[in-house]
């Protein structure tokens, strides 16, 4: 019997460990939905036709940018935003400008009053950050199988005690950082 719940638990762990992934929120991008620091936790496989409009998905660089010269340079980084628009829809959007392509140095992130318009072909989805930050407003939209996961909810060490907010949440979070 003893035998039998260790092949469960660790059927269970493993199958947990397949489905299910943590991810921390870097930078603020995506205030004030999710804070610098917020750990996140995120489904890994469910089906594409599933995704939705202001779903939050957890996404890699695609090493096929344009204006990426070498592949090394896009790293292991896997950024957390919303998804604004699925294939066929037009997005109209602020400029956001993250690099300057002469001196090829990392400039910070700020949106212009300058909007453009990008069309989302089929296989793709344009996300953004709830703030200003690096998004399909730099680079246009991004390939689903670039997704590799959504967001189901937010889990945080406070105290050394795990606690999940929720989206009901954001308006006390926003007067916490209000009073700082």
């Amino acid at each position: 019997m003893l035998i039998l719940l260790l092949i469960l638990g660790l059927l269970f762990f493993l199958l947990t460990r397949a489905l299910f992934f943590l991810v921390q929120v870097d930078g603020w991008s995506m205030y004030p939905a999710y804070n610098h620091g917020d750990r996140l936790l995120a489904l890994r496989y469910w089906p594409r036709r599933w995704l939705r409009q202001s779903q939050i998905v957890v996404w890699k660089l695609p090493a096929t940018l344009p204006w990426v010269t070498d592949p090394k340079l896009i790293g292991p980084e896997l950024y957390v935003k919303r998804v604004i628009g699925l294939a066929g829809d037009d997005i109209v959007a602020p400029v956001a400008k993250s690099h300057d392509s002469l001196s090829r140095t990392k400039l910070p992130i700020q949106a212009t009053q300058e909007l453009q318009k990008w069309y989302v072909p089929a296989g793709h989805c344009f996300v953004k950050g709830d703030s200003p930050g690096f998004d399909s407003t730099v680079f246009g939209p991004i390939p689903l199988h670039c997704v590799r996961g959504v967001i189901l909810a937010r889990l945080r060490q406070v105290n050394g005690e795990p606690q999940i907010y929720t989206l009901s949440d954001i308006p006390e979070q926003i007067e916490k950082v209000d009073e700082l």
